[in-house]
């Protein structure tokens, strides 16, 4: 207790040399207006589709008769809603901290390729436009948003680069 002056300066000395530290402002990188409209997009265009799943699965669009579902699309539609909603997870949080962004992008961008060519190959027999109109909408954007993924980590601006 005799010392308490000068425990409150050297208190007052390492919290003032964190605060310093921390608030120079290199850390955060400010991505251009482009990047955040095409990430909105890709965030809204996953969010609907994995909407669209959960509708799906729970027999609450109609037109979409059960025995198409029992082929085999509906455990393929299960594993890869769950993985898309991972993926983007783990796609917001990279851009978030601004950590592996580029990484991840290209992962999902392998991941929404192979689908699309699943689909084509697996269930083109089975699938026609115009039965489930539905599902044709997200099988006839998916190009769209394989090339806004593609555009959104061209844009992208890392740590390193705005230094």
């Amino acid at each position: 207790m005799k010392n308490k002056n000068t425990n409150n300066l050297i208190f007052s000395t390492i919290l003032g040399n964190i605060s310093d530290k921390n608030s120079n402002g290199k850390d955060y990188n400010a991505q251009s207006s482009t990047f955040r409209l095409i990430f909105s997009f890709i965030n809204l265009y996953a969010l609907i589709l994995i909407l669209l799943f959960f509708m799906v699965k729970g027999n609450l669009v109609e037109g979409i008769d059960n025995n198409f579902l029992h082929t085999g699309f509906l455990s393929v539609l299960n594993a890869r809603g769950i993985l898309l909603l991972l993926l983007m997870i783990s796609l917001n949080i990279s851009a978030y901290f601004n950590y592996g962004f580029n990484y991840v992008c290209l992962i999902l961008l392998a991941y929404m390729i192979n689908s699309a060519i699943d689909n084509a190959v697996l269930f083109s027999g089975f699938m026609h436009i115009t039965d489930r109109p539905y599902l044709s909408v997200f099988t006839l954007t998916r190009p769209l948003f394989v090339i806004a993924l593609f555009w959104v980590m061209i844009i992208h601006k890392n740590k390193d680069v705005s230094d």
